[in-house]
């Protein structure tokens, strides 16, 4: 008997041993995680992140900037990336940029409309977003609003516009891209009526400043994305929103992964859940953002798209030339 209890020991002792050494790597693992790049507000990102992590388990870091600035640390990190995914900043800056990303189609790539996604699959357009002038009712009576973009030139609206610096930010960038393509006869491609609106414009540092503005009262016109305007409207700020009757652009915020991200596994996870049909129903009933899926309804509130006059802007064109465009409006405002 003596023996067979030795063994018995020593089986039971080697059996401790691989049990804690197991439940030392189990305790040690370190949890999935991704580096998230956005220019989407706080408002905006925290409960699609939310969700995510909820749903997957995979923590997301969340770094905040302009689209101009996150896509120039991109560019200095490109020998080593820090992030995964960027979201945020429309197609035309990822276009700039596309050495930065790389290619990826998510599950639900069939419900996602081709103006909405590179014909690569390098970027996927997160929703439509068109470009509305925003009003205070306080400041101004309906009978004075402005028509389109050209009423903006007029003097009676010195000091009071609002709108972001373009070399900061994407959504600036993409207005002024929307003048100087509709105003391109005004005998300067369209610089002659952008100069007459930035005289009467107040410049701000971030997108999400003229939208706070206005709402606030600071200002009485703003240009900004039409779920920022729904936003305010729908916390019971005293403003409304107009489609410019010349046209407005959509250009979507986009999304993509990072060439030689860290975590390209959860990346794609992530990716793919923000196509999801609950990431998509949640970013339109409660932030107001038209879905990309086709299958999911338009945010209570805002015009259907037939009832807009939209306009493309040329992609290629705005990404070729953004060096140029944004040298010319720095030397606008140094005027």
């Amino acid at each position: 008997m003596k023996p067979d209890l030795k063994w018995t020991a020593l089986l039971l002792a080697g059996m401790l041993v691989l049990t804690l050494a197991l439940a030392g790597c189990a305790g040690g693992r370190q949890p999935q995680r991704l580096t998230l790049y956005t220019s989407f507000g706080a408002d905006l990102y925290t409960p699609l992140v939310e969700a995510f992590e909820a749903q997957t388990g995979i923590e997301v870091d969340v770094v905040f900037g302009g689209t101009g600035e996150l896509l120039r640390r991109l560019e200095a990190e490109r020998e080593k990336p820090a992030a995964d995914v960027m979201l945020g900043g429309g197609a035309e800056s990822f276009e700039a940029y596309r050495e930065l990303f790389e290619p990826y189609t998510v599950k639900d790539d069939g419900l996602i409309p081709d103006a909405l996604k590179a014909p690569d699959r390098l970027w996927y357009g997160f929703n439509a977003l068109p470009m509305v002038i925003m009003f205070n009712k306080e400041q101004v009576a309906e009978s004075k609003l402005p028509r389109g973009w050209a009423d903006l030139a007029d003097p009676r609206w010195e000091g009071r516009i609002a709108m972001a610096d373009a070399t900061k930010s994407g959504t600036a960038f993409v207005q002024l891209v929307t003048m100087l393509t509709l105003f391109e006869d005004d005998g300067d491609h369209g610089w002659n009526t952008v100069a007459a609106v930035v005289r009467n414009a107040r410049i701000l540092g971030s997108a999400s400043l003229p939208p706070k503005g206005v709402d606030e009262g600071e200002y009485a016109l703003a240009l900004t994305h039409e779920n920022i305007a729904w936003k305010y409207a729908q916390a019971g700020g005293p403003v409304g929103w107009i489609y410019p009757v010349e046209g407005t652009a959509t250009i979507p915020d986009s999304v993509a992964l990072v060439k030689g991200g860290p975590n390209p596994a959860a990346a794609r996870r992530f990716t793919d859940f923000l196509f999801s049909r609950e990431a998509q129903q949640l970013a339109a009933e409660q932030l107001g953002l038209r879905a990309s899926r086709t299958d999911v309804p338009l945010p209570e509130g805002l015009s259907p798209t037939d009832e807009i006059r939209l306009i493309t802007l040329d992609v290629a064109w705005a990404s070729a030339q953004r060096e140029e465009i944004l040298n010319r409006w720095k030397d606008l405002l140094a005027e």
